[in-house]
This record gives structure tokens, C-alpha cells and sequence, in this order.
């Protein structure tokens, strides 16, 4: 019955989204580009007559964690590393923190996971380490599951994202250190309304790498950058939360535009700045 809503209607329920306080201001609205591909001649003609179905409603965005908790092992992922022959003569300073693993990587495009997916991770080893089996004493890995939600004008849910972060965390090399491996991001379901499209990207940059710890007992953390786009024929909705992990297993999501609770400025992560204002990864 949505469909044929009066155009009134439709013009009325823009007017009330536009006026009314956004919680979502990290979020960014614009026009899809007119040259923009994949667009059907179906969908662009039915956008004229239903301009409603094809707009997001900002306000509904949102992300909300739905479980937490330890895998039964690093299966999650598929590690892509090999040891050096010669483990003996490798020169390893741990106070040296490097991800040998993924930088940027898509997680999502046009509504489905990323073929193997499951290949693409972060990692903080130390400098001179190539896999993750030199290390010891890993904990088991933990999980932690989200949902994405986007509704149109309407209230009809158009965008429905599962996924889980995923990290294994307190490898040491010879008894120092904490370190991270098999950090990652797996979808577990996408489904996307009729003309709507899904993407989302990861990205670690190497400033965001350090050392939490001291350099005797270095701990490794990292933030990962989850940027996420929604586009219709009309428009396109994106927005990013960052998320904080360290070697003693530390979790937490240290900025997104849903949050209702005060969140932890960025700025005050000496290592975020290149998270502030990056370039665009879709």
C-alpha cells in the first residue's frame, strides 16, 4: 500500500525529516549522480512517481550490538601468512609494532559479502614477524556481533546488515608482548529493498598501529575505520565508525554517528588523525 501514498504526503514527510533534529549529524546525505551505473530504467521511473521508497530516513540509521563472544578458534578467518624456513636467524624487535596484513579491503559491494572475504584481516605483529604461528599463548578469539538497520520515508526497513568484529589477541613472542591477529570484519547477512545498494569498506592505516604497552612488555592496538555506503537512484547515504582493539583483548567502538551517549572524541587518539579526514575508500 505504500506505493500509492499521495505525493502531498511524500513532500510532507521530507519536510518533517528536514526539520527535525537529526541524531545522526556524522552522516552524509547527498544526490546520487546523475551518471551514477547500475540504475535500471524501471527504477529511475518509478523514483519519479515514489520519491519516498527511494530516500533513507537518516534518523533511522543505526547499528546495534547483538552478542559478544569467544570463537571456538581462529576459523573465522583464513590466515595468509608463511613463516621464514629459517625462524632461527629472524631479527624481531618487539618494540615494533607492523601489520603485515590488509590495509583497505571491501567487506560488502552492491548488497553482497566480497568473495573470500574470509582472506582479508588486520594484524599487529612485531617488526620481523611473518606469522602469526611464531607467536604463542593466544587467547581464544572473541566476537563481537552488530546489526545494521536503514528504513525509507516510509518506515519499511530497506537495508538489513549483520556482521561480526572478530580479533584473536595476547600473542607473545617468547613470553613479551601482547599482539593481535585475524583482525577482521565477516558478514554474516545482507539484504537490501528493491533499487537500494550496500557497500562497506575496512581500513587500518599504519599511523593507527602502536604501542599501548612500554618497550619492555609492548601491547599492540590498532583502529579499524568501517565506512559504509547506502545509494538509491535519489540518494546516497554514507557514515564510518571507528573501533578500538588491543593486545590484552580491550574492545570498544570509539566513534559512530549513531551512538546516544557521548563518545570519545577521536582527536584525543593521537594515532586517529589520519581517521579525521580521509579520503574517500568507495
Amino acid at each position: 500500500m505504500y506505493r500509492y501514498l499521495s505525493s502531498f504526503l511524500v513532500a510532507a514527510l521530507a519536510i518533517l525529516l528536514a526539520s527535525a533534529p537529526s541524531r545522526a549529524q556524522d552522516l552524509e546525505v547527498r544526490s546520487t549522480p546523475d551518471n551514477a551505473p547500475g540504475y535500471t530504467k524501471s527504477e529511475k521511473d518509478y523514483a519519479r512517481s515514489d520519491p519516498g521508497y527511494f530516500t533513507i530516513n537518516p534518523d533511522s540509521v543505526k547499528v546495534t550490538l547483538l552478542s559478544v563472544k569467544d570463537e571456538q578458534g581462529p576459523d573465522y578467518v583464513q590466515l595468509q601468512e608463511q613463516p621464514p624456513k629459517d625462524v632461527a636467524n629472524i631479527l624481531v624487535s618487539v618494540d615494533q609494532i607492523v601489520n603485515i596484513a590488509s590495509k583497505v579491503w571491501e567487506i560488502v559491494k552492491d548488497n553482497k559479502p566480497v568473495v573470500a572475504i574470509s582472506t582479508k584481516y588486520a594484524a599487529a605483529y612485531p617488526y620481523g614477524v611473518t606469522a602469526a604461528n611464531q607467536l604463542a599463548s593466544w587467547s581464544r578469539p572473541k566476537s563481537y556481533e552488530y546489526g545494521f538497520y536503514a528504513e525509507n520515508l516510509y518506515g519499511a526497513v530497506m537495508i538489513d546488515c549483520k556482521y561480526k568484529f572478530s580479533f584473536s589477541y595476547n600473542g607473545a613472542y617468547k613470553g613479551i608482548g601482547k599482539f593481535l591477529t585475524g583482525v577482521a570484519v565477516i558478514p554474516s547477512n545482507v539484504t537490501a529493498g528493491w533499487g537500494y545498494k550496500f557497500y562497506m569498506n575496512a581500513e587500518v592505516p599504519d599511523s593507527t598501529i602502536v604501542n599501548v604497552g612500554t618497550d619492555a612488555n609492548p601491547v599492540a592496538a590498532m583502529q579499524m575505520k568501517l565506512s559504509w555506503k547506502m545509494s538509491t537512484v535519489l540518494k546516497e547515504v554514507t557514515g564510518t565508525s571507528v573501533y578500538y582493539v588491543d593486545g590484552s583483548g580491550y574492545f570498544e567502538e570509539i566513534a559512530s554517528p549513531w551512538k546516544n551517549r557521548p563518545a570519545k572524541k577521536l582527536a584525543d587518539f593521537e594515532a586517529s588523525a589520519p581517521l579525521l579526514d580521509p579520503a574517500r575508500v568507495f
